[in-house]
């Protein structure tokens, strides 16, 4: 009966989402106040229900800083508020940002099918309420953080776990390599990549932290390569939850670095 209900509520969603495609977003601006922009549904997958945003405009920098997002909709023949709410969560994947560029038309308008000025985004811990003009509750649906769908690793705020993360990143920066092989090289990367993600995830957590000594030793010769790296590593490590420091020992290591690309 309850999986029954949820799948009712999510195709009531989808169904009001596919009928009035252009939501008010209200987020916190660069200044901390309110602000609202009509922003458009792209497509729902896996749970995730995915929206679009320019690269260079204002919106896209906001919601980076604020991720907390409340969007509302009205459908005037059923007379129903549609209210979302939950946390983005960005993605470049080349395959959802091009089903968000088919989907958005205003999108497309102004920046044509380019994939490199939009990037997509989706909710984790979404709840959607429908309500009518009254303010009054009609239905609640929780979705929750959609499965199967890369979010990236959770960093608990752990001291130990800073300190043993700090270690790795002066270790590397002491280092000098001399790899050999064009296989050697590709996994020195890869590595640098997985230590420079997890250092600007722990900057989210501790934003005084120093990830100068990862940046300064890194491998990598472009800032394509850079995003590259740091985009598999993310990938290989998944949805990772690093709650003790012996956690980065496992996933900041060659050898299993190397044993989750074999399994991809």
């Amino acid at each position: 009966m309850a999986d029954k209900k949820a799948a009712a509520g999510k195709q009531a969603v989808m169904d009001f989402l596919q009928a009035n495609r252009v939501l008010f977003a209200g987020t916190m601006g660069f200044d901390k106040t309110p602000q609202v922009r009509p922003v458009e549904f792209g497509y729902e997958e896996d749970g995730a229900f995915y929206f679009a945003a320019a690269k260079c405009e204002t919106y896209y920098g906001e919601v980076s800083q604020y991720p907390q997002l409340v969007l509302c909709g009205y459908d005037a023949k059923s007379g129903r508020v549609l209210t979302i709410k939950g946390e983005a969560v960005f993605t470049e994947d080349e395959a959802v940002v091009a089903k968000n560029l088919e989907a958005c038309k205003t999108l497309q308008k102004k920046w044509g099918k380019d994939p490199k000025m939009v990037i997509a985004y989706f909710l984790k811990d979404m709840a959607a309420t429908f309500s009518g003009l009254d303010g009054e509750t009609i239905e609640t649906i929780e979705f929750g953080t959609p499965e199967n769908v890369l979010i990236g690793i959770t960093i608990e705020k752990d001291t130990e776990i800073k300190d043993r993360l700090v270690k790795i990143m002066t270790r590397r920066e002491a280092e000098t390599p001399a790899p050999s092989g064009e296989a050697e090289v590709s996994l020195q990367k890869l590595y640098d990549g997985a230590v420079l993600y997890f250092a600007e995830k722990a900057k989210e957590v501790w934003p005084r932290m120093d990830i100068g000594p990862i940046e300064r030793s890194a491998m990598f010769e472009t800032y394509d390569e850079r995003e590259k790296y740091t985009g598999l590593a993310k990938k290989l490590i998944g949805n990772a939850r690093i709650t003790k420091p012996e956690d980065l020992t496992y996933y900041l290591n060659k050898e299993t670095l190397a044993e989750l690309s074999g399994n991809q």
